[in-house]
C-alpha cells in the first residue's frame, strides 16, 4: 500500500512535469490533451503511465512582422501648358491705281471740254467769286489752244511758258488765228487739277492771273502724262 502511493506520488509528479515540460507543446499526447498546437508526439501510447515527453516540439509561432508599405512620393502635378493659337494673319489687298481716262479719246484738239476741264473752270470761278471777281466765259476754242500746250509740254518732256514748238502764250495764239487784245497764262503739272489749282493760288503770280479784273474769257486744257499726273494750261483774254 505504501508502495503504491509513492508510485502514485511519482506518476502524478512525473506527469506534472511532463506538463510542465511540455507547456509549450501543442496536443497529440494524452497527456497534452489541454495544449494546443502539436500533431503528434513520438513516444505517447495509450497507457498515461508510460507517457514520455514529445520529441516533437511545437513549431515556434511566427509572429508576421507588419510590411511596411512603401509610400509613393508626390508627384507634382502636371500642368498642361497651353498650346499657342495660331491666329490667321490678314490678308492685305493691294488696289491698284486707277487709271485715268485720256482727254477726248486722245485727240486734243476737239472743241469739246472735258469733265477734269470742267473742274479746273468751277473752281477758278469760286476762287474769283470768294475775291468779289465776276465770273470768266469759258471759250471752247480757247480750251483747244489750251490743250495743244499741255499736250506738247507732254510729248517733247519740257515745262515752260516758251514752247519749242509754239513759242510764247501770244505767238500761240496768233499762230492759230485767235483774236485777243491781252493775253495770260498759268501752267502747271501735278497730281489733280484740285491740287493744281491749289498751287495756282499759292504762287503770287498764277494767282495774279487768276484774279485779274482785265479778264473776259478762259481757256483750259487738261492733259494725262503716262504716270495719270495732269498737265494743266489756263489762257487767260480779253
Amino acid at each position: 500500500m505504501k508502495h503504491t502511493c509513492i508510485l502514485l506520488t511519482a506518476a502524478l509528479l512525473f506527469t506534472l512535469t511532463i506538463t510542465g515540460a511540455l507547456a509549450a507543446c501543442p496536443v497529440g499526447c494524452d497527456l497534452c490533451t489541454e495544449l494546443k498546437g502539436c500533431n503528434a508526439c513520438d513516444f505517447c501510447t495509450a497507457a498515461t503511465a508510460t507517457a514520455k515527453p514529445c520529441t516533437i516540439l511545437c513549431p515556434p509561432t511566427v509572429t508576421a512582422k507588419p510590411v511596411l508599405l512603401a509610400t509613393p512620393a508626390p508627384q507634382r502635378p502636371q500642368i498642361a501648358t497651353p498650346r499657342p493659337i495660331a491666329t490667321q494673319k490678314p490678308t492685305v489687298q493691294i488696289t491698284s491705281k486707277p487709271s485715268v481716262p485720256p482727254v477726248s479719246n486722245g485727240d486734243y484738239t476737239t472743241f469739246s471740254v472735258s469733265k477734269q476741264e470742267e473742274i479746273v473752270f468751277e473752281l477758278l470761278n469760286r476762287d474769283r467769286a470768294k475775291n468779289g471777281l465776276p465770273a470768266l466765259v469759258l471759250d471752247k476754242e480757247l480750251c483747244r489752244i489750251a490743250r495743244i500746250k499741255s499736250q506738247d509740254m507732254k510729248d517733247n518732256r519740257y515745262f515752260a511758258h516758251e514752247s519749242p514748238t509754239y513759242g510764247r502764250a501770244a505767238q500761240m495764239l496768233s499762230r492759230f488765228g485767235y483774236a485777243y487784245n491781252g493775253v495770260g497764262e498759268n501752267i502747271a503739272h501735278h497730281s489733280t487739277v484740285e491740287k493744281a489749282q491749289a498751287a495756282f493760288l499759292s504762287s503770287p503770280a498764277h494767282r495774279a492771273n487768276i484774279m485779274g479784273k482785265q479778264w473776259q474769257k478762259v481757256g483750259i486744257g487738261v492733259v494725262y502724262d503716262d504716270q495719270g499726273f495732269v498737265y494743266v494750261t489756263q489762257l487767260f483774254v480779253r
